[in-house]
């Protein structure tokens, strides 16, 4: 094993959240950090900062070459999507003992060490070397089973000199994400914490906090999310996802009693489901959508397009369905479907997936009631009478996910409702820039 040549190494340019963090790395009394942070909080480019200089440390520190320096997410997939060309930038060629393996996403370094981008999805198959290091990134979004059979075990063998100092045992490890409920992210979170873990130390920064969004993209974002949707991803706090999913609709505040006007344009989200087709029926005054008639339980596409025709004569109507819905020929909602609905005279939005069920449900929630106490969605209650049980009705399970009993059947009208709340009023943030510090 050999030193890394010589290269000029330009000062580290952190935020100063970025820094506190970044400072404790390498310390025996925080071998295992975890940083909660907010959305744009500048996770990756620490992590680069992170994984260049585990790699400068293994050569000095005459660490085995046998433990590897890991970046790890949730799935493989999202790891070489997030970091794998980051990790390239990180490392100069320098360094590089060959070329990149852009299969296994690995570099070779000419010390021996080697700095992998791993999924945490199937983690039986990573066992084998040990660990110096390794960035986790998502932890909450991570399997805790990976970390305690996988990486826990292959961070202890790890041994090597610190000059001046002397012998270390054990690699080290950084856990970095936004919340998600109080799961085990929150567990190791408390571990760092005052009157934790020895060797553990954490921190909890918001978005705002992290200097890299600026004060008028969180009082936008303000507008478009729900309250606890906000606290979770810009503020890093922990809330519980239990209870009923759509909290923050109820009959008083959300209702209206408007009623869809003679050729008035409306729109309408819809779920495929064999004899359970759901459809919500909307319009648009002043930018802001009203729920105003609803379908359920109808049997095909060929019917809820009966009912649409017969019930809405004189309207445009545009249609914004299931992507993914199961119906009579497949799992899927075939081309069929969709030109049943296009011959129709329908207008169809619909991109080739359905919207993430997360994404699809904070929209709906920020719509019906924002940070700053604003409501923009309403419900015709007495014409809605179904979607208005299923809001009030459908809850989280015990994993956190939403509750899809076949018995209850609460989560088709629910579907519906979202499809095109989604489309039409996505959650969306821009990145910002940032003036770093240099360290």
């Amino acid at each position: 094993m050999s030193r890394l040549p010589r290269t000029f190494d330009a000062p580290v340019k952190l935020t100063p959240k970025q820094a506190n963090i970044y400072c404790w790395g390498f310390q025996p009394e925080a071998r295992f950090r975890d940083a909660v942070c907010g959305r744009r909080f500048g996770k990756t480019f620490l992590g680069k900062a992170e994984m260049r200089r585990a790699a400068r440390l293994a050569a000095e520190w005459g660490v085995s070459v046998e433990d590897e320096i890991w970046y790890c997410a949730p799935t493989f997939k999202q790891a070489k999507r997030v970091f794998w060309r980051r990790l390239k930038q990180a490392i100069p060629l320098s360094w590089r003992e060959s070329r990149p393996n852009e299969t296994e996403c690995s570099i070779v370094l000419k010390s021996g060490h080697v700095m992998r981008c791993v999924g945490l999805d199937n983690y039986d198959d990573l066992r084998g070397s040990g660990l110096f290091f390794a960035l986790v990134d998502e932890w909450a979004d991570c399997k805790y089973a990976a970390w305690e059979e996988v990486l826990r075990p292959m961070l202890s063998t790890c041994q090597y000199t610190v000059p001046g100092i002397g012998l270390r045992k054990g690699g080290h490890a950084l856990r970095i994400g936004t919340p998600k409920g109080f799961n085990h992210c929150y567990d190791t979170f408390k571990d760092g914490q005052p009157g934790g873990e020895p060797d553990h130390k954490s921190w909890q920064y918001t978005s705002l906090q992290g200097g890299n969004v600026p004060a008028e993209e969180l009082e936008a974002a303000k507008r478009k999310m729900d309250p606890r949707t906000f606290r979770q991803e810009y503020d890093a706090g922990f809330e519980s996802y239990s209870g009923v999913i759509y909290y923050t609709f109820n009959r008083e505040d959300c209702r209206t009693t408007s009623r869809i006007e003679p050729g008035e344009a409306i729109h309408i989200g819809m779920d495929f489901n064999v004899m359970k087709m759901a459809a919500v029926v909307y319009v648009v005054r002043e930018g802001l959508p009203l729920a105003l008639y609803e379908f359920h339980k109808v049997r095909d596409t060929p019917e809820m397009i009966e009912k649409i025709q017969a019930r809405f004569v004189g309207h445009s109507i545009t249609v914004y369905p299931d992507a993914s819905g199961q119906n009579t020929s497949s799992k899927n909602a075939s081309e069929s479907d969709l030109s049943l609905l296009r011959k129709a005279g329908f207008t169809v939005v619909v991109d080739s997936t359905n919207p993430g069920v997360k994404d699809r449900i904070n929209s709906v929630n920020a719509m019906f009631l924002n940070t700053y106490g604003e409501r923009r969605l309403k419900v015709n209650i007495d014409q809605c009478p179904q979607l208005t049980m299923c809001l009030e009705r459908q809850t989280y399970t015990d994993k956190g996910e939403p509750d899809k009993d076949p018995k209850k059947g609460h989560d088709h009208m629910n579907d519906a409702a979202g499809y095109f709340i989604a489309k039409r009023y996505p959650i969306k943030t821009r990145n910002a820039t940032s003036e770093p510090l240099r360290m």
